[in-house]
């Protein structure tokens, strides 16, 4: 079901990625004191970008995934057995482990990354030559419980590709990022609805 390669996994994961690309280019980033509280989930972002300084590459951006009692560390470790079935962009294996070398399917053929941090409660991926944003980019995505809700938080910097620099195409990148992220926890609101995360 939460397979994102086909049937209605896939369906499903095109609504998501639709919804939540369609809310991050309307809406304004929520603070997390501002934002109501939701019976089931809610992934509307509760951080705005940091804005980027000189050539660097950086946004932070968190979403409320699901109300959830169970830690952080055992959602990480459930979200790891079925990592291919929940993350937004296709190419991801089934587990990540540190040093993987895994070629994310988006735009272009391959968008080469490497897992250089697998930790209790997120993983770390950095940007190989080939990648469609360039090389050098560090992307975390941390799971943490806050408020009783388990939150998905998400910061990257790097170097920014030379097409990032226009602050047109620089303001899209970043809205893009902020609705496949919030694709991200949509589909981990969904797997936990099954306890699945």
């Amino acid at each position: 079901m939460y397979a994102l390669n086909g049937g209605a996994g896939k369906r499903m994961a095109g609504t998501a990625v639709t919804a939540a690309i369609g809310a991050a280019l309307l809406l304004p980033a929520v603070p997390a004191s501002a934002a109501p509280a939701a019976p089931t989930a809610s992934t509307a972002a509760t951080a705005p970008a940091v804005a980027a300084k000189g050539g660097e590459y950086k946004y932070h951006y968190t979403y409320r995934v699901i109300r959830k009692t169970t830690p952080a560390e055992v959602s990480f470790k459930k979200m790891n057995k079925i990592m291919n079935g929940v993350f937004p962009i296709k190419g991801m294996p089934k587990t990540v482990k540190k040093n993987q070398k895994i070629c994310l399917k988006m735009v272009k053929d391959c968008n080469p990354v490497r897992v250089t941090a697998v930790g209790k409660t997120s993983f770390t991926l950095k940007s190989l030559p080939g990648h469609l944003e360039g090389a050098g980019k560090i992307i975390t995505f941390k799971l943490v419980k806050k408020n009783g809700y388990l939150v998905l938080d998400v910061s990257a910097h790097g170097p920014k590709a030379v097409w990032q620099k226009h602050p047109i195409t620089d303001k899209s990148n970043r809205l893009f990022a902020r609705g496949m992220w919030g694709a991200y926890a949509v589909n981990l609101a969904k797997a936990a609805e099954y306890n699945l995360v």
